[in-house]
């Protein structure tokens, strides 16, 4: 295991060497010529065979390490190349590399094959050649990339629907809420006073007045009807009272 930490480091240093050389012309154009990039790329495919011939427990082990050493970067990068590692499976051969200056750090690509998938590769270093992270991109196929995207889909729309019927069953619980809140709003109430009982007299009151009225009229009948036969200076037995009516503009009220 020391042996294989020994050419890992190694393989980082002959890239720092190969960069190294350039640097003078480098610092003075900010543009990687042909030769110090071939240098680079060169040093990178080194590194990705080196890398890709480790088993799990080495890269597990120089995750440890990187995390000792407080480098979460370089210890993020080899965790994501352990999990890739996997679906990609051993390594096979480079198609081709490529480096460039970009944001003041140098930049090698590399598109390589592996057994179960092709992989597009990035090592990211300092001025001083000195890998500061590592990104893996395994190129996956059109079938693959449905299969996967439907099952997001799937567990995406199932979540929808789970977190809907929630929803809908807490509503549903809101009436046996509300009928329970009544009842027991019904049961911690006071006792209501019982209504007082309704006057029984009103119909009597109303009968008797009635009755007051229809004798009034009685009365006035029997005078009117003296008052006519005295005038025709005859009996009232032959008189007939059949209506009374009250005549406006009456000459007696001003009497």
């Amino acid at each position: 295991m020391k042996i294989k930490r020994k050419l890992f480091a190694i393989a980082a240093m002959v890239l720092c060497v190969g960069s190294f050389t350039g640097c003078a012309k480098q610092d003075a154009e900010d543009v990687l010529d042909a030769e110090m990039s071939s240098s680079i790329a060169m040093g990178s495919e080194n590194i990705l065979e080196e890398l890709a011939s480790y088993d799990a427990a080495y890269i597990s082990s120089m995750i440890e390490q990187y995390q000792d050493s407080d480098n979460k970067t370089m210890a993020d990068s080899l965790d994501a190349w352990l999990t890739t590692m996997e679906e990609v499976g051993g390594f096979v051969q480079v198609n081709g590399s490529s480096a460039e200056l970009k944001d003041n750090q140098y930049v090698a690509t590399i598109d390589a094959t592996f057994e179960k998938r092709p992989m597009s590769v990035t090592f990211i270093y300092d001025k001083k050649g000195v890998i500061t992270s590592m990104e893996f991109a395994p190129e996956y196929s059109l079938g693959e990339n449905m299969s996967r995207a439907a099952v997001h889909t799937i567990i995406g729309m199932g979540t929808v629907f789970l977190v809907l019927i929630f929803i809908s069953l807490i509503i549903g619980c809101f009436k046996y809420i509300n009928a329970w809140e009544k009842k027991l709003n019904a049961k911690n109430a006071p006792a209501a006073p019982a209504p007082a009982p309704a006057p029984a007299a009103a119909p009597a009151a109303a009968a008797v007045e009635e009755e007051e009225e229809l004798v009034d009229d009685l009365e006035l009948v029997a005078v009117i009807t003296a008052a006519i036969a005295a005038s025709m200076n005859t009996s009232t037995d032959g008189l007939v009272v059949r209506s009374i009516k009250r005549k406006s503009g009456a000459k007696w009220k001003r009497a």
